[in-house]
């Protein structure tokens, strides 16, 4: 299956409360896939999991912008090819960074 999502990002952001928020307009490789997915319950089912969120997140264009969002937001599920654990750390990171 190809998907096609447009080269111009600008269309993919918004802005709520100041803050670039995604704008899915269903082309996203996401939005052709279970949602389930994406927003894991458990651990383990999150570990199952991980490998075709990110062979899905790969193939978008919008991973960088929707990898950004989820850390600049307190948001649950898998974001630019990231479980919640993981985007934890990279917070973490930035924090140190800083």
């Amino acid at each position: 299956m190809t998907y096609q999502v447009p080269a111009t990002l600008g269309t993919f952001i918004k802005s709520v409360g100041g803050i670039k928020a995604p704008y899915f307009d269903g082309t996203q490789p996401c939005a052709q896939t279970d949602p389930e997915l994406f927003f894991p319950e458990t651990a383990g089912e999150a570990n199952r999991s991980k490998k075709f969120i990110r062979m899905i997140c790969s193939s978008c264009s919008f991973k960088v912008e929707c990898l950004e969002y989820s850390l600049t937001t307190d948001v649950h599920g898998a974001w630019g090819g990231y479980l919640e654990t993981e985007r934890k750390e990279m917070k973490r990171y930035r924090k140190l960074s800083a």
